[in-house]
């Protein structure tokens, strides 16, 4: 099956896709309790195997590294069909950097592959390969994060996913939208570190030095605002970022203080569609929180090579199975005129 196909049909998959981002997005707003903490890059490696790739439509893998995955029986295709929200204009316009620096020792060697940055998002994309199998048992899987300039740093959207090549060798891609656009300007220092993972004892660390991928960015600043809904949620605009690796959303959302306490503020689910039908939802759309309580949500569709008229936000509450049901009240037409 050919991409073009293969991307056809995930989109005509209507039951099990649909119904497993469903349980996905509801899980996602009954975990809305741990978004309010500052979230930063660590994670657990067991968590990064698997469930992100759902929420967030990540599982980016470079043209360069799809060719070498392809090469491998059965799992090679899988590889090149999941993507993320940039992956086609980065293989067009070739925007990852190649790195090619590791750490190894111990049996267990850490080598950064490539990555890309364009001051809203990092992408980072690192295998691992041992002189025994990788073992994914919780207790023996250990933890990794990433860092920039020397430190953890604040994420609205952020992922981990790993797909194994073979029991001794895996590849793992990192994807993180910054809480803040351009907090790091044009040059950054990225690091990835690891501890005891996949059964090997140690810490394995790799930095280098990353320029931002030089290319237009656009930024609207439309300040429109829904009406408020029965007196409790308003949605403001604020900002619309158009930059290589993302089409950048920062929403506000108002309500009153005391839905703070006991976290009973709403998650909104979002889709998004421009003035020429195309809508952004499901795997095409990511969404999270920069900041506590919800109040600065941020959604992330793919970079545009052409900036449309219009984006229209279509916010949903998710019922008690996990689907969809739009707030009329609450759809907001954002319009893209004018830049600061």
């Amino acid at each position: 099956m050919n991409k073009e196909n293969f991307n056809q049909s995930i989109d005509n998959i209507d039951l099990p896709l649909e119904k497993l981002l469903a349980r996905e997005k509801a899980a996602m707003s009954q975990a809305k309790k741990m978004r309010k903490v500052g979230r930063t890059t660590k994670h657990s490696m067991l968590i990064a195997c698997g469930l992100c790739i759902i929420l967030f439509g990540s599982g980016f893998v470079s043209s360069g590294m799809a060719a070498v995955l392809s090469n491998i029986p059965l799992i090679g295709p899988i590889y090149k069909e999941f993507r993320d929200i940039a992956t086609d204009k980065i293989e067009r316009d070739q925007l990852a950097t190649v790195i090619e620096k590791q750490d190894s020792h111990d049996g267990l060697t850490m080598t950064v592959k490539e990555a890309a940055y364009d001051g809203g998002r990092l992408i980072v994309t690192v295998v691992y390969s041992g002189e025994k199998a990788l073992s994914l048992k919780e207790e023996n899987v250990g933890y990794n994060y990433v860092t920039i300039n020397g430190e953890e740093f604040q994420v609205a959207i952020g992922s981990g996913t790993q797909r194994p090549i073979n029991s001794k060798t895996t590849i793992e891609q990192h994807q993180f939208t910054l809480a803040k656009y351009n907090e790091y300007g044009d040059k950054i220092e990225v690091a990835v570190h690891g501890k005891d993972l996949f059964g090997y004892k140690g810490k394995w660390g790799v930095s280098f030095p990353l320029e931002k991928i030089k290319g237009d960015i656009h930024e609207f600043y439309p300040d429109v605002k829904t009406e408020k809904v029965n007196e409790v949620y308003t949605l403001t605009a604020d900002k619309v970022t158009f930059s290589p690796l993302s089409t950048r959303i920062d929403v506000t959302v108002d309500y009153p203080a005391e839905l703070d306490e006991n976290d009973r503020w709403k998650w909104f689910d979002f889709s998004v569609v421009d003035n020429n039908g195309i809508v952004y939802d499901r795997l095409k759309l990511q969404a999270g929180m920069a900041g506590n309580y919800g109040h600065h949500m941020v959604l992330a569709l793919p970079p545009m090579d052409t900036i449309p008229k219009s984006l229209t936000l279509k916010p949903a509450d998710i019922n008690s199975e996990g689907y969809r049901e739009d707030i009329k009240e609450l759809e907001l037409v954002v319009p893209l005129k004018k830049t600061k």
